[in-house]
């Protein structure tokens, strides 16, 4: 099978724990609050059966990130002589991680199936991006703009589907487990998920879907020395605004080519929206995702 899929994850405003927070209470202990962020992963994955039950897979993608940053106006900026100095963007593109997979079926009948795999995330991103900070001097970029972890990763899971001549249903549990601190001194928070899903089909070559996910994501441990001097200046630079507690819903189309040249050539949509968040310190709130692929079986 090979696979593209593009995915776009929106935020806006700024969340302490469950509450809102604005930039004047953000502006009591730092220079910045981050007004806007959008990160783009364009994926690609082949995968190969090896047998009917062993399944080995290979994916990489191209990270894009831009964040938009509101300055307290009382600070004096170094260069700063008007009102447009007041904002700032910060960009990084480039190679995320590297994740390769085993899967293998433990049950596959008739009406259900159950799934077990385990991976492993090599750090093929960068973790040395550099942008303006909020002096206008180059330096290190933060945490949430750099495009890798920097470090290795392992990532189990397992899932279960419910199969029928029309519907389909499931569920799933998969962490990624980080085996240490990067060369830059931190190390990212694991994650532990978990989703259920539910699709009907409504003809043989259209179905749609809900899902809905929740998950745990823990604080980055250490600290990377080029980025806490600035940690004063932008949240996303102390590295305990990072994780913690969401559940999102998502909505979703597929269609399907069932005949003819283009056999087993998958398109899907699926649109999120988050219901629940309870951050760790203060960080930009997620507002939607979308995702769209291409996927061809041969």
């Amino acid at each position: 099978m090979l696979s593209y899929s593009f995915l776009n994850t929106a935020t806006s405003g700024n969340k302490n724990g469950t509450a809102k927070i604005n930039d004047n209470d953000i502006y009591q202990n730092y220079y910045a609050s981050a007004d806007k962020m959008t990160m783009q992963m364009n994926m690609f994955m082949v995968m190969y059966g090896v047998t009917d039950d062993l399944s080995l897979m290979a994916m990489t993608s191209i990270n894009s990130n831009s964040m938009n940053m509101n300055m307290d106006p009382t600070m004096i900026m170094h260069g700063a002589t008007d009102a447009a100095s007041t904002t700032m963007t910060l960009s990084t593109i480039g190679i995320g991680d590297t994740k390769l997979y085993a899967t293998y079926k433990l049950e596959d009948k008739a009406a259900a199936r159950i799934l077990a795999s385990l991976g492993l995330s090599i750090p093929t991103g960068s973790i040395q991006q550099t942008g303006m900070n909020v002096s206008g001097d180059t330096s290190k970029a933060n945490y949430c703009m750099q495009l890798g972890t920097g470090s290795l990763a392992f990532l189990p899971a397992i899932t279960y589907v419910g199969l029928r001549s029309s519907y389909s249903w499931g569920v799933s549990a998969f962490a990624t487990i980080q085996t240490g601190a990067n060369s830059a001194g931190y190390q990212c928070g694991n994650q532990y998920t978990g989703t259920g899903w539910f699709s009907y089909k409504f003809s043989r070559w259209i179905s749609a879907s809900f899902r809905a996910e929740a998950g745990y994501t823990g604080t980055i441990k250490g600290y990377d020395e080029a980025i806490a001097p600035y940690s004063v200046n932008d949240p996303m630079a102390n590295p305990g605004n990072f994780g913690g507690i969401y559940s999102s819903a998502f909505l979703g189309i597929n269609f399907f080519v069932p005949d003819g040249s283009c056999k087993d050539l998958r398109l899907a949509i699926e649109y999120g929206m988050p219901f629940y968040q309870n951050l760790n310190g203060i960080q930009p709130s997620m507002q939607n995702s979308i995702e769209a692929g291409i996927r061809y079986m041969f």
